[in-house]
C-alpha cells in the first residue's frame, strides 16, 4: 500500500510538471534541488515530500510510454 498524499502536494506537483515539463528527472536529489529553486518552499519536509512525489510521477510516466 502506498502512502496517501495531501491535496496541496498533488496540486503543486501537477502544476510544476505542467509548467516545467523537462526540468525533472527520476533522480530524487536533482528533483529536490529543482523544487527548492522553482517553488521557494520554506519547510524541508514539505520540499522533500514534493520532490518525492515528482520523482514517482516522472518514473511512472516513463514506464507508460
Amino acid at each position: 500500500m502506498g502512502s496517501i498524499r495531501q491535496t496541496y502536494i498533488k496540486s503543486t506537483v501537477d502544476a510544476l510538471l505542467r509548467q516545467y515539463p523537462g526540468e525533472f528527472s527520476e533522480d530524487f536529489n536533482a528533483n529536490k534541488a529543482q523544487v527548492e529553486k522553482l517553488t521557494g518552499v520554506a519547510s524541508k519536509e514539505l520540499r522533500n515530500r514534493i520532490a518525492g512525489y515528482v520523482t514517482r510521477k516522472v518514473h511512472s510516466r516513463g514506464r507508460r510510454k
